[in-house]
């Protein structure tokens, strides 16, 4: 497989010719974000004939969609909040996912065990996945079963089995969010957006006559975070979606002839940490609630590793330097010793940690972290900034639509209507395609991989998919800082040579990004670790 199928190539050539271009021509609009959200609308507005320019100041999905609990799930512990309308979406999202993106969304087999001290019982969990299952429609691989103590242990032999009184069984999806970030904005170049990472927006100056007439640009000055030139790239309409950063740019972006939103968002920290298998075998993920607050959290098998997480702890520091705690680190420890008592979990068994923001919609009163709703917000601010902000992963599809129609049907109004336009997404039918990924070829690029590294496949990935950084290769578009040993140091010397050759790197940037790299595996695990 010598290419990302049917997708240019993304190299660095074509980045810079498409920062040479951006100023020649005005956009219909420009999307700031690079993220799960930025990238779905990009390529719903791409796909109905709208000019697009999306900008991301760091990597695509380098910011909460790279940092989620990689699942594609409905939410059935929303179902006690009785939010309805956000299961019934996200699991009807979670099938057309399924079947449009089979390689990077996969049904994943869920147990909900129940004990006798259980604060849901079994019977409970029984009548809440048949509504799980109708609200979804019933698209699912199967029906959701309850399983007796008995049966279930011999499932998953290292759950605790005091009080067990036995499991529902029932599905929900798994995925690779840094990689379907990616494909979409790959797709919506494909389909004609253009796409910058690591540029940002630093200025816009508001045409005023736009909440008139509509017949003017307003003017977005992007600077490229590679070189420090600065452009002025013109829009009709500018999408904010930049997920935890969203209040700061609206600060940012609203002049002062313009009325600020108040705060929009409650972000709060979801944290992760992996184990080997061989520390915690699970061939199911496991739901388990906290010993200690009663919070739902999971056990996820993933490949030869074990994922515990998620916490839930109000965050509104600067998203740049979001990090776990060792706090959080011992919280889910202790739960994973609660569900798992013959499998003893220290610190020193922790191989990587992830920890992100989720832009959660500030609620109108007050409530734990846990119960802020998922929902998502989509409102003109002016008839020039859409913002949208809130929601799951799972719905960004969903998400991206109504945006799009929103904007089409503003842009009804415009006496200089926008280029010719498609009313209704084709992202409802359209397969997000094929990208190239090591997974395909093994289940990872491990510490069990690591002598099989074959480095054409590294060559396919530096010259189709925008990686600019150590990082983006080793985090984002591979899972060696997640799994392999000391997070992939030892294999750089390996490395090397490819990265010097296909990014032209110099002997002095190659060591400038070890030093980052190494900076990022101190920050996420060395330092985590050693908090107390």
């Amino acid at each position: 497989m010598s290419q990302t199928q049917g997708f240019p190539s993304n190299s660095i050539a074509e980045r810079a010719q498409t920062w040479s271009l951006i100023d020649k021509n005005p956009f219909d609009i420009l999307i700031i974000g690079g993220g799960i959200t930025g990238a779905g609308i990009a390529r719903d507005a791409a796909s109905r004939g709208l000019k697009v320019l999306v900008v991301e100041k760091h990597d695509y999905a380098w910011g909460t969609s790279s940092r989620s609990s990689k699942l594609i799930h409905g939410g059935v512990r929303y179902l006690e909040n009785l939010e309805f309308k956000l299961v019934q979406e996200s699991t009807l999202e979670r099938a057309l996912l399924w079947k449009l993106a089979p390689q990077l969304a996969k049904p994943l087999a869920f147990l909900f065990p129940a004990y006798k001290n259980s604060r849901v019982a079994l019977w409970k969990l029984n009548i809440g996945l048949w509504l799980y299952d109708f609200l979804a429609h019933f698209q699912v691989p199967e029906i959701h079963k309850k399983f007796s103590a008995q049966k279930l242990l011999t499932l998953e032999p290292a759950l605790k089995q005091e009080g067990l009184t036995g499991a529902i069984h029932y599905f929900d999806g798994a995925t690779d969010d840094a990689l379907l970030t990616l494909v979409n904005i790959l797709d919506a170049q494909t389909l004609g957006a253009k796409a910058l990472s690591r540029a940002e927006c630093t200025a816009i100056s508001w045409n005023e006559k736009t909440s008139k007439s509509f017949k003017e640009f307003h003017s977005i000055e992007i600077e490229d975070k590679l070189s420090g030139e600065k452009k002025s790239v013109r829009a009709r309409v500018v999408v904010s979606a930049a997920g935890p950063w969203t209040d700061a740019l609206l600060a940012k972006l609203v002049s002062d002839s313009k009325k600020a939103p108040a705060k929009l968002l409650r972000p709060t920290r979801g944290s992760h940490l992996v184990v080997s298998q061989e520390k915690l075998p699970l061939k199911h993920a496991v739901v388990m609630t906290h010993p200690k607050d009663g919070r739902v959290l999971f056990g996820i098998p993933w490949g030869d590793f074990t994922v515990v997480g998620t916490t839930d702890l109000d965050d509104s520091g600067n998203p740049e330097q979001t990090q776990m705690t060792g706090e959080e680190v011992d919280y889910l420890l202790k739960s994973a010793l609660d569900y798992f008592p013959a499998h003893p979990l220290t610190r020193s068994d922790v191989i990587s940690t992830w920890t992100g923001l989720r832009p959660l919609m500030a609620p109108a009163s007050d409530m734990s972290e846990s119960n802020v709703s998922r929902e998502h917000y989509i409102n003109f601010i002016d008839p020039g900034l859409l913002v949208v902000a809130g929601g799951k992963l799972t719905t960004f599809r969903q998400m991206a639509e109504e945006c799009v129609d929103r904007i089409v049907s503003e842009t009804q109004k415009w006496p200089t209507p926008l280029t010719s336009v498609l009313k209704k997404t084709l992202t409802k039918e359209r397969p997000l395609p094929y990208i190239f990924s090591p997974k395909a070829l093994s289940d990872c690029i491990g510490s069990t991989e690591a002598a099989r590294m074959n480095l054409e496949d590294v060559e396919v990935i530096l010259k189709t998919q925008s990686v600019f950084t150590l990082e983006d290769f080793m985090v984002r578009r591979t899972s060696i800082y997640y799994k392999e040993n000391q997070n992939g140091l030892k294999l750089l010397p390996q490395l090397k040579a490819v990265f010097q050759k296909v990014l032209s790197w110099d002997e002095e940037k190659w060591k400038s990004e070890v030093a980052a790299y190494t900076s990022y595996v101190d920050h996420h695990v060395t330092n985590v670790l050693k908090l107390n």
